[in-house]
């Protein structure tokens, strides 16, 4: 039996009953909710394949603003964290799964996504160079908050800052941290949770 909730090779632009149940079942979202992201998304990518370089129009406002490489890797790397089917694009389905993570108040739901983000290729382990790249991303971001943890851990850099990260979540020394180790950290350490809040 095939993925109830998602169809091969359907783009979703109309939103009749069916779309409309199974994106309640996927977010938990209104029907307005639903038909006012549908519109949005539609409006964006008219053909219902939104590409890369069209994304921050529609997630703006959870991308944090910064040095343009910096950011260019970020919304890279969350594009490929969204892009669940790795088709290089996203659909509306995707899309809004991606509001609902980025809005969500459960913890292992957010966890698990900002692990998927700096995750970028998708391997389910995340090394200190992928965590220190994400960590560069965010330094501007962290410049300006107020919690005295991520300042301290981010006070000489994104290196150090990886480093400290690894030390507290690789729990098997393996120099990698898995999705479990990831989220474990996460629920535990108030420090790890600011680093990747953006």
């Amino acid at each position: 039996m095939g993925n109830l909730l998602r169809k091969q090779g359907e783009f979703y632009k109309t939103l009749d009953d069916d779309l409309l149940a199974r994106c309640r079942a996927i977010t938990g979202f209104s029907d307005d909710e639903i038909r006012n992201e549908h519109i949005k998304f539609f409006e964006v990518a008219g053909n219902g394949r939104l590409k890369k370089l069209c994304m921050e129009e529609l997630l703006g406002d959870y991308i944090p603003t910064g040095k343009h490489r910096h950011i260019k890797y970020l919304t890279d790397c969350i594009f490929s964290a969204i892009d669940t089917n790795n088709d290089d694009y996203i659909d509306f389905l995707e899309y809004l799964t991606s509001i609902k993570f980025f809005q969500t108040e459960s913890p292992i739901e957010k966890a698990d996504f900002v692990f998927r983000i700096i995750d970028k290729n998708g391997d389910k382990q995340v090394t200190k160079k992928e965590i220190q790249r994400i960590l560069k991303c965010l330094e501007e971001y962290h410049k300006t908050s107020s919690n005295i943890s991520v300042t301290n851990a981010m006070i000489n850099g994104s290196e150090p800052a990886a480093n400290f990260v690894i030390e507290k979540l690789d729990e098997d020394h393996s120099g990698r941290i898995g999705v479990s180790e990831f989220v474990d950290g996460w629920l535990k350490d108030e420090t790890i949770r600011a680093l990747f809040t953006f």
